[in-house]
């Protein structure tokens, strides 16, 4: 395939297979060249499935069979950083399944690992190119709706979906519970939406927890700007769909992502300015991962300068905050850029 982009996929798990995959067979000059993971016989079923012309147990490995240029990471959270590190040395860009990584001082290295290399290290906040979310996003930033003045963000799972065993039931493997695994997304969303601003203080509460890892918290953040934001989270909801929201309340106006609806005032008074879509969740769905592809294979084309993930850099310091103050039960003092 002239001019593909080669990618190889490390990691055989359920985000490989039942997103990405699907995905990367159908977009133009993407060649999928290798499935690397330790079990060597779940990836040649994958493979097969796939028609991935090659299956190695280590990025090494591959390297010996074909070249490539990218590589996606769908490892546990406690072997991100390994993956995106062997990635960058065998000089690929790299996409990144969230969080990028389980500590601050981890997400720093692979930062700076990153931009040292002159790779692209994207991680895969996949909430960030959900149609609505992008609205609201643009909303915030044109001043439409005024002075933010508060955020939620809401990701509550039904007991149904929830992992009941396996690498996300593990503290060491996950590097927590609901917060590590629901809540790198929900911060991320609330922080991304108002373009991170530096974050003065954490408060966050957990329970009911699982064996080592808790499954339901809530986090409050004191943003600077006096913008305040909210995250609740739970693996465990009793209701026959999840919830999962972004709302927001400004000076002169609010969004709310679902249902999807944008309200500002003018001089006539309360106006719906929702942008209109023909789209069905679905389809919407699908079409966010679809751009996010999009967006890593401009990078990896050259078609965009190189951008630092310092921002995830600023999420890892959050997320390691919410578990100092949910062990300690008191409000944490940070400094984030």
């Amino acid at each position: 395939m002239q001019d593909a982009i080669r990618v190889a996929v490390l990691g055989a798990g359920s985000a490989a297979q039942v997103v990405h995959l699907p995905i990367l067979k159908r977009l133009r000059q993407v060649e999928v060249v290798g499935l690397v993971d330790v079990r060597e016989r779940t990836a040649r079923t994958i493979a097969e499935r796939f028609a991935i012309p090659n299956v190695a147990a280590n990025l090494d490995e591959l390297a010996e069979e074909s070249g490539f240029d990218a590589v996606l990471i769908c490892l546990p959270n406690h072997a991100h950083e390994f993956g995106v590190l062997d990635a960058l040395r065998h000089g690929a860009h790299v996409l990144c399944e969230r969080p990028l990584t389980v500590s601050e001082e981890s997400a720093r290295r692979l930062v700076e690992a990153a931009d040292g290399a002159g790779r692209q290290l994207l991680v895969a906040n996949n909430h960030r190119f959900h149609y609505a979310v992008r609205a609201i996003r643009h909303f915030v930033s044109s001043g439409d709706l005024g002075a933010v003045q508060f955020v939620r963000s809401t990701w509550l799972n039904r007991r149904s979906v929830r992992p009941r065993r396996g690498w996300r039931r593990d503290k060491i493997h996950e590097g927590g519970g609901v917060l590590m695994d629901l809540g790198a997304q929900a911060i991320d969303m609330a922080l991304w939406t108002v373009d991170y601003p530096a974050v003065h203080r954490v408060r966050a509460r957990t329970w009911g927890r699982s064996g080592a890892v808790e499954t339901g918290a809530v986090v409050q953040l004191g943003l600077a700007g006096d913008v305040a934001i909210t995250v609740e989270l739970t693996w465990e909801l009793a209701d026959e769909r999840d919830h999962h929201q972004l709302f927001v309340l400004g000076s002169d106006g609010t969004a709310d992502s679902e249902p999807f609806r944008v309200t500002r005032r003018d001089t006539t008074g309360i106006v719906d300015v929702t942008p209109p879509t023909s789209r069905r969740a679905r389809a919407l769905y699908t079409d966010s991962y679809r751009q996010e592809w999009a967006e890593f294979l401009r990078f990896a084309r050259g078609e965009k300068p190189i951008e630092s993930q310092t921002d995830q850099v600023v999420l890892a310091a959050v997320l390691d905050a919410c578990y100092r103050s949910a062990e300690e039960d008191r409000e944490i003092e940070l400094t984030t850029p």
